[in-house]
């Protein structure tokens, strides 16, 4: 009997409560690291709300989320051999929901810690042991849960650091705006009830690592990129030319893969959107999907179906053979320089590179790039058009940032779908007018800057304003652009953001009563520059007269508070003069001080986030 037992394997469906209320899991050896990346998180977030929305209606209660629809995640493997269960397939989405419900647990200002808690922690004898037990990423989890924040230490595992950045991007990315209160609540409620995993659980290690291998290198599904090669290569009438293209475009896929295992499907769908979409989904309750969403979900379906109709007839002409050659080739190779552009910095196209660190989702941008290309395009006019594209979707996301406003994938959806065919196969003075139309629609830097500071869930976007105002000043006196220094430091100390003045209340008892006021002005973005880790803490409770000396030794900005800077250093002075900069020099800094400090940084985030596409 006991032999049947370590042979069996079961499995059944159960909502995401069954699998994580009051659940401890270890996580075996062979599949050890957590590494999802951005575009992951993204796309769960994405599917989990658009999935949610389809059912809540304005007026619904949390009681409605009982009639809704289940949303499946999938399958979770576990080997129950021991005390503990261990995850076998699925620790990706299992870390990602929780790296979710800690997220949601804040935004919903713990108003729904009865219903959050227990999928994310349990109590033992009044310690916190959370749902995945690794050691190595306690520390993180429990500062996520009790801070909202985590800040990654140098020593720390490659799954820490991924588990703080993709609850910065869930941060980012979950749309907010989209939900009042009762639905946050509703979508709580439908997270925890309606999201359906099918357990499957081994009763031995042997069968545990037998399933691990079955479900990772046996019988690997076509992917939508080869079916849509099969339907292709079906409508070829010369036998030699389709085996040519079929060898060429095994190449290309390759090619794609060497971004990572997303960027095959990457592509068709920004290719499509960009170029052959026409309709959209509204939004609003009870739209059906359209052109837009059905190449993001299938987009080999999309194409047959759209074969003999619409643009991509149109572009086709009736001669398949022709449409690969001269179509697919075209935006194929414009969307791997786009994608190195990424990796990077390319004096051609630096903006792309900027948008690796702050810009929207690339299933957004990435159509927004191809859009206004035409295949008889000279790679020079490529070149500006994509990064008139880019410098645009650089302004839309640092200003609304800097007004706290939100661009989650959902909130700007509608937006950036109809500003893709807007700015079709426009000529570079056409599109120069497109994006200057909706340019002065975004928000202006000088009501916001006095009023933007670092709170803990925007400390990235901080840092790489910082970064951006602080390389585009040593850029223009003629030094070395040092933004991926700033931004990344790999082989050094990484930069960290400084605070002019410390954190000593009691220092500055003679401008402010409360103390929450003090904050205020301290995170204010005039009060902050970037210095190296080490340097940051070395100074960390100086008095501010006595931390400026060391700030000459640092990058422009932070020795822009010096009197040295200013003597002697003519590329900086006629930096200033060209511009009429309110730079000046500080042997202390005052409350008035920061208010002119955050005044002169709008100054600069005009100059380098300039809306005139000339």
């Amino acid at each position: 009997m006991e032999n049947n037992i370590k042979r069996s394997i079961s499995a059944k469906e159960y909502p995401l409560s069954e699998i994580l209320v009051d659940k401890k899991y270890t996580v075996d050896y062979f599949q050890r690291e957590y590494k999802w990346e951005r575009i992951n998180i993204e796309q769960l977030v994405s599917d989990l709300v658009n999935a949610f929305m389809e059912n809540y209606r304005d007026g619904h209660k949390t009681k409605d989320v009982a009639n809704y629809g289940t949303y499946y995640m999938g399958s979770v493997v576990l080997s129950e051999a021991g005390s503990c269960a261990s995850i076998i397939d699925g620790q990706q989405r299992i870390t990602s929901l929780t790296l979710l419900l800690i997220f949601l647990y804040h935004a919903t200002n713990k108003t729904m810690s009865e219903q959050l808690s227990n999928m994310i922690y349990s109590d033992s004898y009044g310690e916190k042991t959370f749902n995945i037990q690794v050691k190595e990423r306690e520390e993180c989890l429990k500062s996520l849960y009790e801070n909202g924040v985590y800040n990654t230490k140098d020593d720390d595992d490659e799954s820490t650091k991924h588990m703080a950045e993709r609850y910065q991007d869930i941060c980012d990315c979950f749309p907010k705006d989209l939900f009042s209160e009762e639905a946050l609540k509703s979508f709580v409620y439908w997270v925890k009830s309606k999201l359906y995993f099918v357990k499957i659980i081994a009763y031995s290690e042997e069968n545990a690592y037998t399933i691990f291998e079955t479900m990772n290198d046996r019988g690997v599904p076509l992917t939508s990129s080869d079916m849509l090669k099969g339907f292709i290569l079906s409508k070829f009438s010369n036998d030699d030319e389709r085996k040519k293209v079929n060898t060429q475009w095994k190449k290309d896929m390759l090619s794609l893969d060497a971004f990572d295992s997303s960027t095959e499907s990457q592509f068709f769908q920004s290719w499509f959107r960009a170029k052959y979409a026409v309709t959209i989904r509204e939004g609003k309750a009870n739209s059906v999907n359209m052109d837009f969403e059905n190449i993001g979900a299938r987009f080999h379906n999309w194409f047959k179906e759209n074969f003999e109709k619409g643009l991509l007839a149109e572009a086709i002409n009736g001669n398949i053979e022709t449409f690969v050659e001269n179509y697919y080739k075209f935006y194929l190779k414009q969307f791997i320089r786009i994608k190195k552009a990424e990796q990077n910095y390319d004096n051609n196209l630096p903006h792309i590179y900027f948008l690796r660190f702050w810009g929207i989702a690339p299933s957004l941008s990435y159509p927004l790039f191809l859009s206004p290309l035409k295949i008889d395009d000279s790679e020079e006019t490529c070149n500006q058009k994509i990064e008139l594209v880019a410098r645009f979707i650089d302004n839309f996301v640092v200003r609304r940032s800097v007004n706290y406003r939100l661009f989650s994938s959902n909130s700007i959806r509608y937006t950036m779908c109809n500003l893709t065919k807007a700015i079709r196969d426009k000529s570079i003075e056409d599109l120069k007018q497109v994006l200057s139309e909706n340019v002065e629609t975004i928000e202006d830097f000088e009501t916001a800057m006095p009023k933007f500071r670092l709170h803990g869930q925007n400390g990235r976007f901080v840092k790489y304003l910082l970064a951006r105002i602080t390389s585009y000043i040593e850029v223009q006196c003629k030094m070395s652009n040092n933004f991926a220094t700033y931004m990344t430091n790999p082989e050094c100390k990484p930069f960290e953001i400084e605070h002019i003045w410390s954190d000593h209340y009691e220092w500055h008892n003679d401008e402010f009563n409360i103390k929450n006021d003090f904050d205020n002005v301290r995170n204010s973005i005039g009060g902050l520059i970037l210095l190296p880790n080490g340097v940051n803490q070395s100074l960390n409770d100086m008095r501010t007269p006595n931390k400026l000396p060391h700030y000459i030794k640092q990058n422009i900005l932070a020795q822009s508070l010096c009197d040295l800077t200013y003597t002697n250093n003519p590329a900086f002075t006629n930096f200033i003069k060209e511009y009429t900069l309110d730079f000046k020099p500080y042997q202390d800094v005052k409350k008035k001080d920061m208010e002119d400090r955050c005044s002169l940084y709008a100054q600069l985030a005009n100059l380098i986030w300039d809306k005139k596409f000339e």
